[in-house]
């Protein structure tokens, strides 16, 4: 299966597309969302309690029940697994204050190094929420035809509210999860006090309190919302040559002139080491160095530097064999694209499902690229893209290069200085080459990898006691709590600094 990359793209306000399961028309789900709300596949057995923290900041006095931000969601069937998983989407959701540039866990975890650091790492665990939700093709919230065109309520959570007679399926203003209670001053439903006063500051602030919906601008702990569309990573472009990097490689590292008498006490190792410290811009990793190889994997010609998100379900095997590219980079095209050797996770992660008891894999990855749509104005997303910063295949080449012998121990050859600083450097600003819109507070990561049940378990009803394995009593009520929404495993690993 090869990988499929995942793009933002603005809501097209003139057509009023509905995004993730807003439409019955499930024919037309495709991709998914990113911010916004989170558009419940299941709109009736919804978790009971708004979604908080089980991190750092739970175990805080004073910042206690942190919602959660809702990220993205992903509509990804698997009925080719289980039957019952017709229809299948992930959600995932942050804590903006322990996955924030400035929480003492975000620094803790960048201050690490070579994953001595696994006890802050694991608390992440409790910061990155992901549930799973699916249904089988006959249910009772979507026509068996995926494109009936005639009058559907049932995928509302509305309908439900009104068909069982439970006022709290009217999902919060805000948020878009359950809700507590009804403000009669705003004559809309909320999930806590926090969203009720968010909402009527954002009202006054718009100085209309009639408006429905508030626009996410006026809502401060909602990110910004845009359409989330795959398709397949492309292949490796063939502009470069292998002849391009050897003559790039072999270029004599300093001129004559450069070399002092020190200098010639000291082994080319040594002098290796030394312009490698000041070379790159610091980057010395080769993982990175890979990373960044593979954002420019299309070129100019197909640019897919700004992809949020990558996606490939459950290898059979790490080393499994793929005759779909066969490039330097793409060692394991089925697993995780790391941004850095450090935090990642010990092997014996992820646990297996605690549902069924099944092991979990990895499914997909969200990339640091997807900040800068959650935390900027998607309707603000029409800027000229500069293809001046996309890497050549030449440049490309430099960075597998560097990656390959910085991995094996090897020196850098000489004439590697120039060349792969300069590639680095212009790696790292053709990733959008513009700024987040944000602050030392915004939500922050390098990458996040999802990993979930291979048998995809369940059937698209609320969870029951037996189906839990190995959970304390206490896990049980919170698991059950979820409605027919089940808990998968997320890795965070922090940004670069």
């Amino acid at each position: 299966m090869p990988v499929q990359l995942g793009f933002s793209v603005p809501p097209e306000e003139s057509t009023n597309t509905p995004l993730g399961h807003q439409s019955p028309q499930w024919s037309n789900w495709d991709g998914g969302k990113i911010g916004g709300r989170p558009s419940w596949l299941n709109p009736r057995d919804l978790p009971q309690e708004v979604l908080t923290c089980r991190g750092p900041c739970a175990e805080d006095g004073e910042k206690k029940d942190t919602p959660l931000c809702f990220i993205t969601q992903l509509y990804c069937p698997a009925d080719d697994v289980r039957e019952e998983a017709f229809h299948r989407s992930l959600y995932v959701f942050a804590c903006p204050k322990c996955c924030s540039g400035s929480s003492a866990l975000m620094q803790s975890v960048k201050n690490a190094s070579n994953n001595d650091n696994n006890s802050a790492i694991n608390q992440f665990s409790g910061c990155i929420q992901v549930l799973r939700c699916q249904l089988p093709k006959d249910n009772e919230f979507y026509p068996s035809k995926g494109d009936l065109d005639e009058e559907w309520d049932k995928h509302k959570s509305q309908y439900w509210a009104k068909h069982e007679h439970d006022d709290k399926l009217n999902l919060c203003a805000v948020c878009g999860q359950r809700s507590k209670g009804k403000c009669p001053k705003q004559n809309k439903w909320f999930c806590c006090p926090d969203h009720q006063k968010e909402h009527l500051r954002a009202a006054k602030k718009l100085q209309d309190e009639t408006t429905s919906p508030i626009p996410l601008q006026y809502l401060s702990s909602i990110c910004y919302e845009s359409e989330l569309v795959v398709e397949e990573e492309p292949q490796p472009t063939e502009n470069g040559t292998e002849k391009d990097v050897k003559q790039t490689t072999n270029k004599s590292l300093f001129e004559s002139g450069e070399i002092t008498d020190a200098d010639s006490n000291l082994e080319q190792s040594d002098l290796n080491e030394m312009t490698l410290k000041s070379a790159a811009t610091g980057v010395t990793d080769s993982t990175t160095l890979t990373f960044y190889a593979r954002m420019a994997i299309g070129g100019e010609e197909n640019d897919v530097r700004d992809q949020c998100l990558r996606y490939c379900r459950w290898p059979e095997s790490k080393n499994e064999s793929s005759d779909v590219h066969q490039d330097d980079d793409i060692e394991d095209t089925k697993q995780p694209l790391w941004l850095t050797s450090n935090n990642q996770p010990p092997k014996e992660f992820p646990p297996p499902c605690q549902y069924c008891g099944a092991p979990r894999l990895f499914e997909f990855q969200i990339l640091p690229q997807m900040l800068h749509y959650l935390l900027r104005d998607s309707n603000a997303q029409n800027e000229t893209r500069d293809n001046s910063k996309v890497l050549t295949e030449t440049e490309r080449a430099i960075l597998l290069e560097a990656s390959s012998k910085i991995e094996s121990g090897a020196d850098l050859p000489p004439g590697f200085r120039e060349q792969h600083e300069q590639a680095v450097a212009k790696a790292r600003d053709a990733l959008l080459g513009v700024g987040i819109h944000g602050n030392k507070d915004s939500l922050e990561w390098g990458t996040i990898a999802i990993y979930t049940c291979t048998a995809s378990c369940g059937d698209g009803d609320v969870v029951s006691p037996g189906e839990m394995k190995n959970v304390s009593v206490t896990e049980k009520d919170r698991m059950r709590s979820l409605g027919a929404y089940r808990e998968e495993m997320a890795w965070l690993q922090s940004s670069l600094d």
